[in-house]
């Protein structure tokens, strides 16, 4: 591929990705999310987002305990509070070629809060190490913020850049733990009432037998039954889950 066409490449990600709007989930408020996991995390990002020092928060765990949808919460919340605030989700930010780590970062650091998504999937690569190192810099001497996710703990984590482990390591840090299936019925029914929809212990229990595993998972189908409900015009039942589900 030539000179061009890679930074052509780079303009369309990047401009996809860092775009606000684009990769934002509306539904993923921080007033639905459960922090039952880590209590304490709630007064925190309050914090965050109320202050105007410096300050970051690091939150890890295993995939599908709601990470991003507690970052775009963030930024959906300093937005609504009228802040400049971006959310970067580093799984999609890695098709971007790391010589080019600099520029795709350059200037973000304009904006009162940042929220990086799986920091993880590139701070293993010295460019993005050190871009991400410098970018966290300039915020912290602007008084900024930043919120920052990962699988593994700050102390754990594969980072080819010691100077940014460091940093890391100056964060608020929470761990985000899987709820189990108790607890995750509960939030499915917080979350349908929310949407207006009303779930039995059974219907709960029949969707956890048949959705693939995970949170978000069951999540979505719970999307899937909000709009069909919607469309059809029927409350929600065993066989309405079965016609929807196709289960």
């Amino acid at each position: 591929m030539t000179t061009i066409a890679i930074k052509d490449v780079h303009q369309q990600l990047s401009f996809r990705q860092l775009t606000l709007g684009v990769t934002l989930n509306a539904q993923q408020q921080l007033n639905n999310f459960s922090f039952s996991g880590a209590p304490a995390l709630a007064p925190a990002l309050d914090d965050l987002l109320m202050s105007e020092k410096a300050d970051s928060v690091y939150v890890f765990g295993a995939q599908g305990v709601g990470k991003s949808h507690l970052l775009q919460g963030c930024v959906l919340r300093a937005q609504e509070m009228g802040q400049q605030a971006i959310y970067i989700s580093c799984r999609e930010l890695i098709q971007i070629p790391s010589v080019q780590a600099d520029e795709c970062l350059e200037g973000l650091e304009s904006n009162a809060l940042i929220c990086v998504d799986d920091i993880d999937h590139l701070i293993n690569d010295m460019h993005w190490a050190q871009a991400w190192f410098h970018l966290y810099n300039k915020l912290m001497q602007q008084d900024h913020h930043l919120v920052i996710s990962a699988t593994l703990n700050p102390r754990t984590v594969v980072c080819h850049l010691n100077d940014l482990r460091s940093r890391l390591q100056l964060a608020n840090v929470f761990q985000l733990m899987v709820l189990d299936e108790e607890a995750s019925g509960r939030l499915l029914q917080e979350k349908a009432q929310q949407k207006g929809l009303y779930l039995t212990n059974e219907h709960v229990a029949y969707i956890f037998s048949r959705s693939p595993r995970g949170l978000a998972n069951v999540l979505a189908v719970l999307d899937l039954l909000d709009t069909a409900s919607w469309h059809e015009k029927r409350r929600i039942t065993i066989p309405f889950i079965k016609q929807v589900m196709a289960w």
